[in-house]
């Protein structure tokens, strides 16, 4: 019988104090893995020289600052395994994620896509499962279409994805969405794919400031906006105006400023006056409360002594 290969696809940059972490988690799999293809996005910090160190199969493409969305293509240009996964420089695998995960593709043979659940750690603290409250998807194989596509896309995070190289091979990462291209990408794929969720934890993500999947909640949410608009055929108009919606909720409710967060929150509330029925992690009545948050705050900035610190 054929042992299936599978390459990673990880894109760096400035990340040599945790990219060690990153290629020794793929290097522990209990099913080995074939590649790591770590790819250098103009990194002046000497990650090269860290990536270096290592021996087949870990392989170092470099290139001048490009951003992710290249850097990943130029990764899956390089891949050459049955199977394909992704990984960001700050992040890591569990121990036997490759190994649940070729099983989960032996067992349902019409399912192209593997992604599932993950924990979240802010460095220095311990690491918490990530919320979850659309079990519906998890743990069997889903074909799905239009509006429901696009959620169970949204719900595949990139550090625990792993996909058959036929099904990816023809596409690439979208230039310019960065950092919503994963999303999008995922978005494609469970459109056209059978995929499956798994709800055991099989990857960490780290919340590393200033790495390349995390920036400013006003470019992610910017971006998103832009990958609602790329699907508006896929979403339909109800669905459409339901997800711009949700992203200027998600956008009020992170971003600090009350001048910028509550007439986002308002653009919201007028774009979908009704509840966000479905949502994963949604908190009930999310919106009203961040409303009173953001007016005792406007309140209170509006009241302090001109020149006050």
């Amino acid at each position: 019988m054929n042992i299936p290969t599978v390459s990673v696809v990880i894109p760096a940059y400035n990340a040599a104090a945790t990219i060690a972490r990153a290629i020794d988690s793929c290097l522990a799999q209990t099913v080995p893995v074939s590649q790591v293809i770590v790819v250098d996005d103009g990194s002046r910090d000497g990650l090269a020289d860290i990536v270096q160190q290592y021996a087949p199969p870990v392989v170092l493409i470099r290139q001048t600052n490009s951003r992710t969305a290249a850097a990943r293509n130029r990764g899956l240009d390089a891949a050459t395994g049955d199977f394909i996964g992704f990984l960001d420089a700050d992040d890591h695998w569990e121990p036997n994620k490759i190994e649940r995960q070729l099983a989960i593709f032996t067992a349902h043979q019409q399912v192209n896509v593997v992604a599932g659940r993950f924990y979240c750690e802010t460095p220095g603290q311990s690491r918490e499962l990530n919320p979850c409250k659309s079990e519906q998807w998890y743990d069997r194989p889903i074909r799905a279409t239009g509006s429901d596509a696009f959620m169970v896309g949204t719900l595949h995070w990139t550090g625990t994805v792993l996909v058959r190289r036929a099904a990816i091979e023809k596409l690439r990462f979208v230039s310019g969405l960065e950092p919503a291209e994963d999303r999008d990408m995922w978005i494609r794929l469970a459109a056209a794919n059978t995929v499956f969720l798994d709800s055991q934890p099989l990857a960490t993500a780290v919340l590393e400031p200033g790495s390349l999947s995390r920036g400013s909640i006003e470019v992610d949410c910017t971006k998103m906006l832009e990958v609602i608009d790329r699907h508006a055929v896929l979403l339909g108009l109800a669905s459409r105006l339901f997800w711009t919606s949700y992203v200027r909720y998600r956008w009020a409710a992170m971003d600090p400023s009350p001048s910028t967060a509550l007439p986002m929150l308002m653009r919201s509330v007028l774009g979908w006056p009704l509840p966000f029925a479905g949502m994963p992690a949604m908190k009930r009545l999310g919106r009203l409360k961040r409303l009173v948050v953001l007016l005792r705050q406007s309140m209170l900035h509006r009241n302090q002594p001109e020149g006050a610190a």
